[in-house]
């Protein structure tokens, strides 16, 4: 590395366009400790840019001398870092053997560029020109009668909930205090969801205790109110039906087969029903059926003269589809039935 020439040291670092991570922060450290608070870095470089015309590169060197230049002081105004500024750049001028000019200044890369234009001239050309495209789009919005103010006033109408909405929290949170608010946040979690459905488990403790009510019925001969031909208890099985109490019921009726019991018949053979039922509906849909018996009126006028009303089963009509047919049928006098639809007339 000793033998190495300047050439070759420069071709291995490489160059940078920019300060590096040394010398950057030693300009922005005086900066920030000497200069005024509204001069800036970058009002700085914009000054160097519009009034003497120099690059980026050609500025990063100036603010380097600067640095050897650093006033004792912190200055009071903007004018004196400006004229401290222009103290810099006349001892670069020197320096380095460049002269600045109105109409040509000297690039980063020792060039030349063409003349300056103020930077603040620049932003107030930039401003008309949103000016104008401004009034063009109003212009344009009244002649196809669009309201350009329609979002703003909903963003008006929102944000003035929002500041009532806040003024109510504000009021309860400085009456009641935080521990309030705090307490009566929502603590719902959908990732906390439990759904629970035991219809398929109801299913087996209903079928089960039904057969264990038929069998306490056999083994000790007392009465119950179990009725094994229970249509509605049975639809309800039905319904609720599926491939494990299929395979339940087969297994019981399985293990009561192989106890040679007679007594046990009856619950043998509800559970074989109660299995070849369910079996014949897992593919069906759940269904409602109607269980209850057709009633008929009847009143009895006693001898006290009280009127007592009952309703009984109507003896030849035991299903509701016997009770419609005779319903919809008429008398042998071609009489109306007592249940049919009039067509209504003109008159």
């Amino acid at each position: 590395p000793e033998d190495m020439s300047l050439q070759e040291l420069g071709a291995a670092i490489g160059t940078s366009s920019s300060m590096g991570k040394c010398s950057q922060p030693l300009v922005a450290r005086m900066f920030g400790s000497k200069m005024p608070g509204g001069f800036t870095l970058s009002s700085a470089r914009a000054m160097l840019q519009t009034a003497y015309g120099l690059g980026s590169q050609r500025q990063d060197a100036l603010l380097l001398m600067a640095l050897t230049m650093e006033p004792a002081a912190r200055l009071g105004s903007d004018a004196d870092a400006g004229t401290w500024l222009a103290t810099v750049a006349q001892a670069y001028a020197a320096h380095t053997g460049i002269a600045y000019s109105a109409t040509q200044a000297s690039s980063s890369d020792g060039a030349s560029q063409g003349p300056t234009v103020s930077s603040a001239e620049l932003k107030k050309v930039r401003l008309r020109e949103i000016e104008h495209i401004q009034q063009q789009i109003a212009v344009l919005a009244r002649y196809a009668g669009i309201d350009l103010r329609s979002d703003g006033r909903t963003a008006e109408g929102y944000q003035t909930g929002a500041q009532q909405l806040q003024t109510s929290v504000d009021n309860i949170t400085a009456e009641f205090g935080d521990d309030l608010i705090a307490g009566v946040q929502p603590r719902f979690d959908a990732r906390k969801i439990r759904r629970f459905d035991s219809c398929w488990n109801w299913a087996r403790q209903d079928a089960y205790e039904w057969i264990q009510q038929t069998i306490a019925v056999c083994t000790t001969g007392v009465a119950s109110d179990v009725d094994v031909s229970d249509e509605a208890r049975l639809q309800q099985l039905q319904n609720r039906a599926d491939v494990q109490l299929v395979q339940m019921l087969a297994g019981t009726a399985k293990i009561l087969g192989a106890s040679n019991n007679d007594a046990l018949q009856p619950a043998i053979q509800l559970t074989q029903a109660l299995h070849d039922a369910c079996k014949g509906s897992l593919d069906q849909e759940p269904v409602y059926r109607e269980f209850s018996k057709p009633m008929q009126p009847e009143t009895h006028v006693q001898s006290t003269g009280e009127v007592k009303y009952t309703e009984k089963p109507r003896p030849s009509e035991r299903s509701w589809a016997e009770y419609i047919q005779h319903m919809s049928c008429g008398d042998l006098d071609n009489t109306p039935p007592l249940m049919h639809l009039r067509e209504q007339t003109e008159s």
